[in-house]
């Protein structure tokens, strides 16, 4: 958190930096007789030299000064502190300096000769300048965090209600209980040996807890049906992907997760829903999802047929790579599988 200036000079150290010690004199009498404490520098690179020790609340410079100029000075010292009120002493010939120096970020300048009193006006007005600089990047970093915790607040609610449908989703059809938390097992096991970044593998992550959610707006009859669907109620499962989305979409904290549900039932040869995607077109996490939730759909009883044994599903993902599945993705996946019994 930067400092906060004082309004108090006695409270304040100022550093003053003039090759003529004459005026360096005049200055610091000047200025102790206000309440400053105040430090002398012959140059800027005696003057660097005090500042990296810390400590100075406001910087007095004349800008004509053998080994280091005003203007180099005043660059350095910002660098080391950012929140230092700084002001120039130019001549009526520096006034391009001293205006180059204001964009610099000096607080102000003043031209000699000057007198007790201006240059004690032009220090109070630097320092004020420099308080207002820092109330309101306080309160632009306060005013970011209040609205990221509200957002965090937001997410967290939404998160929860999301918990809330996939509690009710799996209480509708019970033969799929603990089904998405298996997918994102298997999913995040294959993600993380393909290498795939962080981030990706969090959105995938979260996008296979959510992936069927869409299925709480098909009717039961549907779902839990133990015989072959028509055509008709298999358009109604057909549409389950789009309904997830459409349930995630309002919350901006599940935007990324949306192509990776969207996609997860897409073939890679093409022949799948809802958009006929194929190949590399296809996410690579919906990809991964879709040979996650193949798998473990296989493995756990449904209405319509009993688990099938674990081999007999490998031996189906491996007959069906490059067909409907990734075989690179496959391929992953059964070699992370043994690790992964645990889920099964």
């Amino acid at each position: 958190m930067k400092e906060t200036l004082l309004r108090d000079p006695t409270e304040l150290r100022v550093l003053v930096v003039d090759d003529d010690e004459c005026v360096r004199l005049l200055i610091r009498e000047c200025l102790e007789s206000s309440g400053y404490t105040v430090e002398e520098a012959a140059d800027g690179v005696e003057a660097l030299d005090k500042l990296n020790g810390g400590g100075f609340n406001i910087l007095l410079t004349d800008l004509s000064m053998p080994r280091m100029d005003g203007i180099t000075l005043l660059r350095e010292a910002l660098k080391l502190n950012h929140s230092i009120a700084s002001v120039v002493v130019s001549t009526s010939t520096e006034f391009d300096s001293a205006i180059f120096a204001l964009r610099l970020g000096a607080c102000d300048y003043i031209n000699k000769p000057f007198s007790c009193e201006a240059l004690i006006i032009t220090i109070e007005r630097a320092i004020h300048k420099k308080e207002l600089e820092w109330q309101i990047e306080d309160y632009r970093l306060n005013l970011e965090k209040k609205v990221k915790e509200q957002t965090n607040v937001i997410n967290l609610m939404y998160a929860r209600a999301i918990d809330a449908m996939v509690n009710a989703l799996e209480a509708k059809d019970l033969y799929t209980r603990g089904h998405s938390q298996r997918v994102m097992a298997y999913s995040v096991a294959t993600a993380r040996a393909m290498c795939m970044i962080e981030e990706e593998i969090e959105n995938l992550q979260r996008a296979s807890v959510l992936h069927d959610i869409g299925k709480i707006g098909i009717r039961d009859m549907v779902i839990n049906k133990p015989g072959e669907l028509t055509p008709e109620e298999f358009q109604e499962i057909v549409r389950h992907p789009e309904l997830s989305v459409s349930i995630i979409e309002p919350i901006p904290f599940f935007q990324p997760l949306l192509p990776v549900i969207m996609h997860h039932h897409e073939r890679y040869n093409g022949h799948g829903y809802p958009s006929g995607l194929a190949g590399d077109k296809i996410p690579l996490a919906s990809r991964i999802l879709s040979v996650a939730d193949t798998f473990d759909a296989m493995t756990s009883t449904r209405p319509y047929r009993k688990a099938l044994p674990a081999d007999d599903a490998v031996a189906e993902l491996r007959r069906c790579a490059g067909v409907q599945f990734d075989p690179e993705v496959v391929s992953t996946f059964l070699c992370c599988l043994p690790r992964m019994q645990q889920y099964a």
